[in-house]
């Protein structure tokens, strides 16, 4: 149980709360890349969605935000205002949504070769946010030096595109296996946009007792799998994040997903039944809108194995957009009707939450050290930016080894 201004802490992420700041020392995947050529899906969810006094769906939302086409989109993270564009010369850039100027929104912006122009008055910026004309304003004057929009670097991997929205000099982008790696088949998903705070969609990764019980009843694909053996669990501290352990003593079943910090998923990726066997691994990421939605975006990838990528039987593919509908519907029905912030002070938590409680301390000592000047645990500044980091130490499943 938490207070009411611990949850407060945990779970706004506007700019100068307390996760907000937490959350802006991180890279955050904000859209699939318009330049991605792979294979591309999304959850076609008609649920319905208000948000900022608009309604839509959980497809048709995700879609808007997500799908970027190159051209200036309005996008909204951790409750800012932006948009998102690529210059004349294809380097893309995320700038604050109104013109500096008279306030007209930049998604209207025209592409020029080095930046984007406000349709009102022509006022142009780079993708650095620097002022580079002011048409109506004399040339002799200086003015236009003295003025810097808001906009935050911009990066491409993994068929995403991502961007860090702190102070200082961004930390290294961490090329995690599952967005990095080259040898295999990559599936880029939009899960969606979700009407809860990205904090309780977290939760659910830490979460190992509810797969059984919610996955396991009617239309659940793996409830053949789990069958009705609860797991023995274990959350484990490490690195990036945390470590959650699933062993199915009778089954003779083993399975490790993790957490990594701020808000992804490391997960094994069985086929559909568990009687292929290949290894695939798969991430799913939440990037917080604003308080109250979460953008749920997932890649996953299938590598090659002696150089070879398999022969996949009929009915399954390369991505799981398909295969996870029921799945990602359970979970949303549960998640959801939470309300979209949960009310934590009146929940009573059992020994099978041991994962939730070490992922809230694990959050809060991230916020601590955020507001004493340090990075918080994740975060990583050196090394060789270009190393691809194995995670599969701690994100593995028995259903996938023989192959792999």
């Amino acid at each position: 149980m938490l207070s009411t201004e611990e949850n407060k802490t945990l779970t706004n992420v506007g700019a100068g709360t307390p996760a907000g700041e937490w959350l802006r020392r991180f890279w955050h995947p904000i859209a699939i890349s318009d330049q991605w050529m792979g294979v591309k899906t999304h959850w076609n969810y008609e649920s319905p969605i208000t948000i900022d006094g608009e309604v839509g769906t959980v497809g048709n939302w995700a879609d808007r935000l997500a799908n970027f086409k190159g051209e200036p989109t309005p996008v909204k993270i951790m409750g800012e205002d932006l948009v998102l564009f690529r210059d004349g010369m294809g380097t893309p850039g995320l700038i604050g949504k109104f013109c500096p100027h008279r306030g007209a929104s930049m998604e209207f912006g025209r592409i020029i070769k080095n930046g984007i122009a406000c349709c009102y008055h022509g006022w142009a910026f780079d993708v650095s946010g620097n002022c580079l004309e002011m048409p109506a304003e004399p040339e002799a004057k200086s003015f236009k030096d003295k003025v810097k929009h808001k906009a935050y670097p911009v990066e491409e991997m993994g068929g995403l595109l991502w961007t860090y929205m702190g102070p200082g000099d961004p930390p290294l982008l961490p090329r995690f296996d599952v967005f990095a790696r080259e040898d295999g088949v990559r599936a880029v998903e939009n899960f969606g946009l979700w009407p809860a705070n990205y904090f309780q969609v977290c939760e659910n990764t830490v979460d190992q007792a509810h797969t059984n019980i919610l996955h396991g009843g009617t239309g659940g694909e793996r409830s053949d799998i789990w069958g009705s053996e609860l797991p023995q669990t274990k959350w484990e501290l490490m690195e990036y994040g945390i470590k959650c352990t699933a062993n199915r003593i009778a089954m003779n079943y083993n399975r490790a997903t993790s957490y990594i910090l701020p808000t992804m998923a490391r997960l094994p990726q069985p086929w559909p039944g568990g009687k292929f066997k290949w290894p695939r691994i798969s991430a799913n990421w939440r990037t917080p809108v604003d308080d109250n939605h979460t953008l749920v975006l997932s890649v996953c990838f299938t590598p090659e194995v002696d150089g070879q990528l398999p022969e996949l039987p009929e009915g399954m593919t390369f991505h799981v957009g398909d295969t996870l509908l029921v799945h990602r519907e359970q979970d949303y029905q549960a998640i959801v009707s939470q309300g979209k912030i949960f009310n934590r002070n009146i929940e009573r938590l059992g020994t099978s939450d041991e994962g939730v409680i070490l992922l809230r301390k694990t959050i809060m000592d991230g916020i601590k050290a955020v507001q004493n000047g340090e990075d918080p645990l994740g975060v990583r500044r050196k090394g060789d930016p270009k190393e691809i980091i194995d995670l599969s130490k701690v994100a593995y499943d028995g259903l996938n080894e023989a192959t792999g």
